[in-house]
């Protein structure tokens, strides 16, 4: 029987489970899911975001699948529709009999949205950039910022340099002799007296959620960011939960009215791959104009900073945010949150001068 593609229904869910098993039997951590229940459900808001699945089946057998999450964005002047590919799986990654199964999840995707983006993939040298690279997307790493807060937290948990034996003894040295200290005393001193104020005439207040207001400033915003996912407040809600608990919101306001906002979170990791067992801070998103990101920012990081956070980071394409972090200490390391555009989403990307892409897309600030 010829293999097909199909939308995730309830008749799949012991099939889908043995799919499961037999990627997670040969090492595989991802596992795909059996229920459209595990989905993003729509909502009666028409806008907000929401998820369907599509599992290849052979028979009775599901040899991969993949997630489509539905998206607007904004580009070059005008709202354009596209999509989110999430969690592609392929048995073929474990039986080279399915190696074209990837290829075909990718085709009936671009099939169903021309117009899609994917985010996260762990690097560009993994597969899947590999292949979307060869079929025209267009693929660039979505830069990594970090601060270090604790040297001594830092130095014994940050498990991607202690890896490599020249960075780790690097690393210990710098730390023993007193040297890595003494740079982070000394940048938060610098801060302290140099970086930016509140203005009087601003507040900036937390809010459990984000308020519908928010997408006045999108509407006025847009255009200075280019190419970005909808950023209105129905669909920040469903991609940032408000009952998550690591998660806070900032809205700084003039005369009050909000005129800009930021997200970040602040989780105590577990025998993190990355990052072990450190407080973990991260800038994940936010929407202002260029002269509010730097205040923004810098009162992001004092409250991150204020909760006892070892090392902050954050993953922004746009160019406001990434020098709004570097006045604040941030420096730049080695990125595995990838972006690929397929070749329609890229030529809408090539008509503006920036893109907005960061923590909040794709899948969300999952694993941070």
């Amino acid at each position: 029987m010829a293999a097909s593609i199909h939308e995730l229904c309830a008749n799949d869910a012991e099939a889908v489970r043995q799919f499961n098993a037999r990627l997670a039997h040969a090492g595989v951590s991802f596992a795909f899911p059996a229920a459209p229940s595990e989905l993003m459900q729509a909502e009666t808001a028409r806008d907000a975001p929401y998820q369907t699945a599509y599992v290849l089946a052979d028979g009775s057998a599901v040899r991969g699948g993949y997630i489509l999450k539905p998206e607007r964005m904004f580009a070059g002047g005008e709202w354009v529709s596209a999509g989110n590919y999430q969690l592609p799986l392929s048995e073929g990654i474990i039986d080279r009999k399915y190696a074209l199964v990837g290829l075909q999840l990718i085709k009936d995707a671009l099939a169903r949205e021309p117009r899609l983006y994917s985010l996260g993939m762990g690097g560009t040298a993994r597969p899947l950039p590999q292949l979307l690279s060869r079929l025209g997307w267009a693929v660039s790493e979505v830069p990594f910022l970090f601060r270090i807060e604790h040297p001594g937290a830092f130095t014994r948990e940050i498990r991607w340099l202690r890896h490599r034996t020249r960075l780790r003894i690097l690393l210990d040295t710098a730390y023993r002799t007193g040297t890595l200290a003494g740079m982070v005393g000394f940048a938060r001193a610098r801060r302290r007296v140099f970086g930016p104020r509140v203005p009087a005439t601003v507040s900036i207040d937390q809010v459990p959620e984000l308020p519908s207001d928010i997408d006045d400033i999108f509407s006025r915003l847009r255009g200075d960011y280019g190419l970005l996912c909808d950023r209105t407040a129905a669909a920040m809600r469903r991609k940032l939960s408000p009952h998550d608990p690591k998660l806070v919101r900032l809205v700084l306001s003039r005369s009050g009215k909000p005129d800009g906002w930021i997200v970040l979170s602040l989780s105590r990791l577990s025998n993190h791959t990355q990052f072990g067992n450190m407080t973990l801070g991260c800038v994940v998103d936010g929407l202002a104009a260029a002269e509010d990101v730097d205040v923004l920012v810098a009162e992001a990081c004092r409250r991150l900073e204020a909760g006892g956070c070892d090392l902050l980071v954050s993953n922004q394409s746009h160019p406001a945010w990434i020098a709004a972090l570097r006045r604040q200490g941030f420096l730049r390391g080695p990125s595995n949150f990838i972006l690929a555009l397929s070749p329609a989403l890229a030529a809408a990307r090539a008509a503006v001068a920036c893109a907005h892409f960061n923590r909040a897309d794709g899948d969300g600030p999952i694993n941070l």
